[in-house]
């Protein structure tokens, strides 16, 4: 098995696309590289607290912050968007070239709603006047000959009502014979036009403008930036390492709640940059069997690989693009019943859950369902709940008997697999935090409020139970950005806190109890599990942030060691059974 790095992959598929934003910004190819290096590295030294959410978006705010903040020198005279202050620049850029609702230009630029639809109706009129060649649109536009980065040039999109073609510029053909190529973000969906569209009825479609502006971008010769980036970040982090090697602590990341804004669509595929090896990626001949309807092997951990060279539709993956699935005895298998990469509605990882002992695999059917299969039978059993369009969140008891699903929204549902019966949880933004072997469920329940000083929201936690329900406490909804994990007895919960600590808290009566596990300088990506009634497993990430190995902790002495050999498991790959 070929490991490739979430982050490379990300850097190979999505920087020639900020690079082309930045060159539009500045209309200069150095500075446009500079640019996008910069966000790029500043965004993604935070990788482990932005990946599961929409990282373009975090790369994309803080490119337009760093051209509207540093005065730039005046743009070269040829560059067509040189005759436009930078504000005026920049909303022209997100709208027409990025494709970007009003709203999310609104928060790219700075801009009031208001103040966007008068500075993108000036910025329309002033350019139209100084080249009105722009807004022309050539229906056969020849792309202008350039080495080495493919080009891009608007998409056209069948109108759902009925109308002319809707041009969308992010994705473009690629010029060498590959596939669509796509920017980290799109334009809104037609149904969503009355909305997002702005006031000024005329300024919300120019397909002459969006093309002229493509075909601007696409001059841009540096767009393979994943190597720069990746060197300026390791270089930090490699300074950081020596220092934490000095204070012989340990080296761990940080790791944040789902946050999902409403942006992009990553249209089923992903760019893959021209010639750049760093993200590795499984050739066609080393795709798996695909596993089979009953399997002994435990499975020891999931992961999922990129195509190369080829779209893959997350509801349908290609082979290349599905779980993949690694026994306890090496054995590789492929999971050709599950979705698998990106969710097109809410832009975050397709989950999949392991039962600690690895005989049970809950995820999302290729029907839509979300479903646990029983690899030694072959059984698969339905979890009863409808699905939700939002970032979904599966978890299981240790003995694999219960598998929990929420989609941190109103409601929540437990399966036994045992009996085929699926309970259900309600509230305001449910979140299923731990499940015990008996059947006891901690479930979190937050909202917002006005009335609590130092807090915009508060979680109520609930323990569910059988024939009880205790708790109903209120905590800081921040403890679970990492995880949570029930010990043995079901009654203490495993926690991280603000100040990256391994606490241990009564799961009935909100009470932090034992000692303070200090996870220093990088933090702890997530809270795993409980291996015995005293240690607690969590999976840190290793220097380069990319991979990540396993570390137990003591919770009443708060020491800690490596679990194992301290092989490296992947950053984010699904847990099963323990060697």
């Amino acid at each position: 098995m070929k490991k490739s790095g979430d982050l490379s992959i990300f850097l190979a598929n999505y920087s020639p696309s900020f690079a082309r934003t930045a060159y539009l910004l500045t209309g200069d190819a150095d500075r446009a590289r500079e640019l996008a290096v910069e966000a790029l590295v500043t965004a993604c030294r935070r990788w482990s607290a932005i990946r599961w959410g929409r990282p373009a978006v975090g790369v994309l705010r803080e490119l337009y912050a760093r051209f509207l903040a540093a005065a730039p020198p005046p743009s070269p005279e040829e560059h067509p968007l040189a005759t436009l202050p930078p504000t005026a620049r920049a909303v022209l850029v997100a709208r027409y070239h990025d494709a970007l609702p009003p709203e999310q230009v609104a928060m790219v630029t700075g801009l009031w709603t208001a103040a966007l639809d008068e500075e993108t109706h000036q910025a329309l009129a002033h350019l139209r006047d100084a080249h009105p060649e722009l807004f022309t649109r050539d229906e056969t536009p020849d792309p202008p000959e350039q080495d080495g980065d493919a080009q891009e040039t608007p998409r056209t999109a069948p109108d759902p009502d009925g109308g002319d073609a809707q041009e969308t510029p992010w994705t473009a053909p690629d010029p060498d014979g590959g596939d669509a190529q796509e920017t980290p973000w799109a334009a809104p969906e037609p149904d969503d036009a009355a909305e997002t569209a702005p006031v000024q009825g005329a300024d919300t479609d120019e397909p002459g403008l969006r093309a002229a502006l493509i075909r601007i971008a696409a001059g841009m010769p540096h767009t393979n930036l994943s190597e720069l980036v990746l060197t300026r970040i390791g270089r930090r982090r490699r300074t950081r390492l020596t220092l934490w090697a000095a204070a012989s602590a340990g080296a761990v990341g940080a790791f944040a709640a789902l946050a999902v804004i409403a942006v992009s669509s990553l249209a089923g595929s992903l760019e893959r940059a021209a010639g750049d090896s760093s993200a590795a990626l499984t050739p066609p001949d080393e795709v798996p069997m695909a596993l089979p309807d009953k399997l002994s092997d435990p499975i020891r951990y999931a992961y999922t690989d990129y195509c190369e060279d080829v779209s893959s539709d997350p509801g349908d993956p290609r082979p290349c693009g599905q779980w993949r699935l690694m026994t306890l005895a090496g054995k590789e298998w492929r999971l050709h019943t599950a979705r698998a990469g990106y969710d097109e509605e809410t832009l975050v990882p397709l989950p999949l859950a392991i039962s600690q002992d690895g005989h049970r695999l809950a995820y999302r059917h290729l029907d839509g369902s979300y479903v646990v299969h029983d690899l030694p039978t072959g059984v698969v059993k339905k979890i009863g709940i409808e699905h939700a369009e939002t970032p979904s969140h599966l978890t299981s008891s240790p003995d694999g008997r219960y598998f929990a699903l929420d989609f941190g929204a109103a409601d929540g549902a437990m399966l036994d697999f045992d009996t085929g019966a699926t309970q259900h949880v309600s509230g305001t933004k449910i979140k299923i935090l731990a499940v015990g072997d008996n059947g006891t469920w901690v479930v979190s329940d937050e909202v917002d409020v006005n009335d609590v000083p130092g807090h915009a929201s508060v979680a109520t936690l609930t323990v569910q139970g059988a024939k009880r329900r205790t708790g109903g406490y209120r905590i800081d909804p921040g403890l679970f950005g990492h995880g949570a994990a029930l010990s043995p007895d079901g009654r203490t919960l495993a926690l991280v806190s603000a100040d990256e600590r391994l606490v241990t808290m009564n799961a009935r009566t909100g009470r932090v109890s034992g000692s303070r596990a200090a996870l220093d300088d990088y933090g702890v990506i997530a809270v795993e599990r409980w291996l015995s009634a005293d240690e607690v497993l969590v999976r840190q990430p290793d220097e380069d942030d990319e991979d990540a190995y396993l570390t137990r902790v003591d919770v009443r002495s708060g020491k800690s060691a490596g679990y194992g050999e301290e092989e490296e498991v992947g950053y984010d790959f699904p847990l099963g059974a323990l060697e």
